[in-house]
This record gives C-alpha cells, structure tokens and sequence, in this order.
C-alpha cells in the first residue's frame, strides 16, 4: 500500500504569518510600528504588503514558505 498524501496550499493567513515573521527579523526592531496593508496571491507566489512610517514593505512568500523582504520608500516617485 502506497502512502499517499499532498501538502494543502498555503493560505492568505500563514502568508501573513510567515511575512510578520520574516519582517520582525528583518526589522529587529528598527522599523517602527507596522501596519498590514494587503495580500495577494500572483501564481505560487504571496505579496504581503506592510506600511511603516516613512516605508512600505513587500514580503514576497514562495508556497514552500521561504521568504524575502521588498522595501520602498514613501513619496518617492517611480521612474
């Protein structure tokens, strides 16, 4: 008898979760207060977006649970 089993997909709230955590050691304290803004699923991919004071911050979430952090800085225009 084979075991069979499959890995659920993550949803939007451990996304949230894994980018809070990832963000919290990015930060180490240093960002001030943080506010979620928006999750998105783009194919196997969740942004995670988070407002600071004078940054936004995008933590890209792969479905494997790795993770990295996008910083933008407010009030400064795309070229």
């Amino acid at each position: 008898m084979a075991a069979s089993g499959c890995i659920a997909p993550m949803t939007a709230r451990e996304a949230r979760d894994i980018a809070h955590t990832r963000l919290d050691k990015y930060c180490q304290g240093h960002c001030g207060n943080l506010a979620w803004n928006n999750t998105q699923k783009i194919n196997k991919r969740w942004l995670v977006d988070f407002d600071g004071q004078r940054e936004k911050f995008t933590v890209i979430v792969e479905d494997d649970g790795n993770s990295r952090v996008t910083v933008w800085e407010k009030g400064v225009a795309a070229p």
